[in-house]
């Protein structure tokens, strides 16, 4: 077998490969064989037919297997002759092949990048850190007891709070855009779910009243046909609502999972909830302060076919198919082979620091991660057992642990500070 090897670009290459005639005929053969001991031919007994006979009724389909397993076990020898590392399926651009002549074909790859070696030089870090405070515990009982409340229709003038039901229409110029109009529309007031300006402007209002707010669109609104320009809403007022929280009673404690109905347990599960929420949240933060410094300091040539398969995946696990594709915007598109092109060019950095630094993963730190995870559930021991029957679950903690370790090993030599904030900013910044 000849092998020659072609570099079009840094990753590209070209690999053409010959096949002696003898090996094609030992193919050929070799399939032959294996068809005439199971061909049912009339006149014949099963396996007993001439081979002449079966070359008439099977050569061409012998012909096609033996082309196929002969073009991937030597594009297969010849990759491992050359030492290459593919990336993706090869293309194997067909060949006629002539009657006792030896084949030749032709097949085009991307190869994985060779790191030699990694930048990062950094002298200091600025970490965010929080502690729990009261007023954070009492957020969230804010919280739990929105999530049951009940409304109560009242009659007076919208206030802050209140849950409205209104019709709206929006114009620019006195002509409708997409998205701009509803009719029993459900909205409560201060939560910022509309642009500036549009829950304000129902202040005052009354059950039965209209009104037409002027209102500017935020210069980044997603839409470009309306960011910027100024809209007039009409609105009516259907219904008007006053929220009624429930009790932090005993009752109420009880419904929300804590067996004592005890306020002071609640508030105690709040706080570990918190906390394991503000550690994930710093240690995230972190991650990715340092992954930004490693990707700023070392520019690295990607394989398009890398960048598609994770664009891919990002797209299946944000839009997954339930037997129905989904169509995808150009917009979702650019997104996704940003992220992806992140994703990737890390992926080989930290790969390139582990080998550097003969890392592997902290076995008793993979538990530890998970037994943070499953502290969070109900049933702890039930979670514990389904990761451990999970195999990509296990690899994706195996790989957080992994990047962590590799965070250590890069601070080091830098110098970290903390920042005291509020567990709200560092949780929303």
């Amino acid at each position: 077998m000849h092998v020659s090897v072609e570099a079009p670009s840094k990753l590209e290459r070209r690999i053409t490969i010959t096949v002696p005639v003898e090996k094609m005929t030992e193919a050929y053969d070799k399939q032959l064989t294996k068809l005439a001991k199971n061909a049912k031919i009339a006149g014949f007994r099963p396996g007993k037919a001439p081979l002449n006979v079966i070359k008439q009724r099977y050569g061409d389909s012998a012909r096609k297997e033996a082309l196929s397993e002969i073009i991937q076990s030597s594009l297969y020898a010849a990759i491992n002759q050359e030492k290459l590392n593919p990336v993706g399926v090869p293309a194997v651009e067909p060949k006629v092949v002539e009657p006792n002549q030896p084949l030749e074909f032709v097949a085009t790859f991307e190869v994985m990048p060779e790191l030699e070696g990694f930048r990062f030089k950094l002298e200091t870090l600025e970490k965010k850190v929080a502690s729990i405070t009261e007023a954070d515990i009492e957020k969230v009982l804010e919280h739990l007891r929105m999530q049951h409340v009940h409304w109560k229709k009242v009659e007076r003038e919208a206030q802050n709070k209140d849950q409205v039901v209104i019709d709206f229409r929006g114009a620019i110029n006195g002509v409708a855009f997409a998205g701009g109009e509803a009719r029993d529309y459900s909205l409560i007031l201060g939560s910022k779910t509309m642009i500036p300006g549009f829950e304000e402007g129902i202040l005052g209002m009354k059950t039965g009243e209209d009104k037409i707010i002027p209102i500017t669109f935020p210069e980044n609104y997603p839409s470009k046909d309306v960011a910027g320009k100024v809209a007039e809403f009409t609105i009516k007022v259907i219904a008007i609502s006053q929220p009624e929280l429930p009790e932090l009673d005993e009752a109420f404690i009880k419904k929300l999972g804590i067996k004592t109905g005890n306020l002071a347990d609640l508030q105690t599960e709040i706080k570990k909830n918190l906390e394991r929420e503000l550690e994930r949240v710093v240690n995230l933060k972190l991650k990715n302060q340092v992954f930004d410094v490693l990707l700023e300091q070392n520019t690295i040539e990607l394989p398009h076919a890398m960048i598609e398969q994770e664009a891919n995946r990002i797209h299946d696990e944000v839009h997954p198919h339930h037997g129905q594709p989904h169509q995808h915007t150009k917009e979702e598109m650019a997104r996704f082979d940003e992220i992806a092109k992140r994703n990737v060019a890390l992926g080989l950095l930290v790969a390139e620091i582990v080998k550097q630094h003969t890392l592997s993963v902290n076995a008793s730190r993979v538990q530890d991660y998970l037994a943070k995870i499953t502290a969070a559930y109900e049933d702890p021991a039930e979670v514990m057992k389904w990761y451990a029957n999970n195999k990509r679950a296990q690899a994706e903690i195996e790989m957080h642990v992994l990047e962590d370790q590799v965070v250590e090993k890069l601070l080091e030599q830098v110098q970290v500070t903390h920042k005291m904030v509020s567990y709200n900013e560092l949780v929303n910044s």
